[in-house]
């Protein structure tokens, strides 16, 4: 992942330095990965340790930025305070997914196992999953619609997804936002053809 991240890294100084230098925070300690650990009671892969020990996610107070697939990037403690908010509101809600791959559970779209780290700000967001389905991978990551009841498996690790993420950055699948530059902010959007938000009309995503 090491090789991958550089040339996030890199793509971000010639295109978006505002996300590098003033969202982008500094990496989480080990030590406070632990602690979302021990709140939700399991144990992350090694991989989804290792992009916290790049970078705890983004702080948009200087520069309203995103990340993958225009999502903002949550840094720990938010993981936590949405995991926490999830348990209290949604504990004895058991709604099915209507739509949902293979490897993905269907049975509760809140699943408590499913520990969101990316949001579009609305009712997407990516989710690494704790408890997939015998088809699927401890540790996959999966995009939830819970507006229309809709779980696409996006990676099937961490490492997969910053590989496709970097990939997609190099293949200009990624702009700034014109809107959000007008504001003085870069602020990534991700190109229809891999627009999971708007999976309904992506190339990639459609189901």
């Amino acid at each position: 992942m090491k090789q991958d991240f550089e040339k996030i890294v890199n793509w971000l100084k010639e295109n978006a330095q505002k996300i590098l230098n003033h969202s982008l925070q500094k990496p989480a300690t080990e030590s406070e990965i632990n602690e979302v650990e021990k709140t939700i009671g399991k144990s992350f892969p090694v991989d989804f340790k290792e992009l916290y020990l790049w970078h705890n996610g983004l702080n948009n107070q200087e520069n309203f930025g995103s990340l993958f697939y225009g999502m903002d990037f949550f840094p720990v403690n938010r993981i936590v305070k949405e995991y926490l908010y999830k348990k209290e509101h949604y504990a004895s809600e058991n709604i099915p997914l209507e739509i949902a791959d293979k490897e993905i559970d269907l049975t509760n779209m809140y699943n408590n196992d499913w520990v969101k780290f990316a949001f579009d700000g609305s009712h997407t967001g990516l989710f690494i999953d704790l408890a997939p389905t015998s088809q699927g991978h401890y540790g996959q990551i999966i995009f939830i619609d819970d507006e229309y009841g809709t779980g696409i498996l996006v990676a099937n690790s961490t490492k997969e997804l910053i590989e496709i993420f970097k990939n997609d950055l190099e293949n200009n699948l990624y702009q700034l936002d014109e809107d959000a530059l007008e504001d003085g902010n870069h602020y990534l959007t991700a190109d229809s053809k891999i627009d999971i938000v708007n999976w309904e009309t992506s190339e990639i995503w459609k189901r």
